[in-house]
């Protein structure tokens, strides 16, 4: 797979516009345009990196990231997109337990009441949980790419957990995520991370 290259644009307010300037493999310098709304930013510098390249838009196969001038702004953003991701891995680590945990105590033949007493949800939300589980086992049976056999639950519930220091956990996988990235990047990569954990595309901690 070919390097994807990636072009800068740094935002700037003006007069209820946002000022855009442009940088990149391929420019002789940095270019500016201007849209309305930040959302229109890759698209607009995308149109203008064609332009000056003089190539077809499918030609250019590239990440646009996307840093607004204030340095106090983008720090703060940062700060605030790291903490709701955090939150989104404790939300998906806290899903993962539960299920795991209803699985196992569902196969020591607890019922759905007591297990749902155990640990303060309702016998409807063990049912759900189950029924899942029983749908994702399913589906892996059914690939053979995936097919494996079935592990202990000893050994399952194992690989969910977390380190005792959850939170040194999450700052060295924050880092993976921002720290070798260049100031402009770590805004983009922050949100696209977001996006995919929202969207169901869950990467587990245990893998960071």
């Amino acid at each position: 797979m070919s390097k994807r290259d990636t072009y800068t644009i740094t935002a700037s307010k003006s007069d209820g516009w946002w000022a855009l300037t442009v940088s990149g493999p391929g420019l002789k310098r940095s270019y500016h345009t201007q849209v309305k709304r930040l959302e229109q930013a890759e698209e607009m510098a995308r149109d203008l990196v064609v332009t000056m390249l003089d190539v077809d838009v499918f030609e250019i196969n590239a990440d646009f990231d996307v840093t607004v001038a204030d340095e106090e702004v983008a720090t703060e953003l940062e700060a605030t997109l790291v903490t709701r991701l955090a939150a989104t891995l404790v939300r998906q680590k806290a899903a993962e337990a539960t299920q795991a945990t209803v699985a196992d105590l569902a196969r020591r033949g607890y019922v759905h009441r007591d297990i749902g007493y155990l640990l303060g949800m309702s016998h409807q939300a063990v049912g759900k949980l189950l029924n899942e589980a029983e749908k994702e086992a399913a589906a892996s049976a059914d690939d053979v790419s995936t097919r494996s056999a079935a592990l202990p639950p000893k050994e399952m519930l194992d690989q969910l957990c977390m380190t005792r220091d959850t939170e040194a956990l999450f700052k060295s996988y924050l880092l993976e995520v921002a720290a070798g990235d260049p100031a402009d990047r770590k805004l983009n990569r922050l949100r696209a991370l977001g996006e995919q954990l929202r969207h169901g595309r869950r990467r587990r901690l245990t893998d960071a």
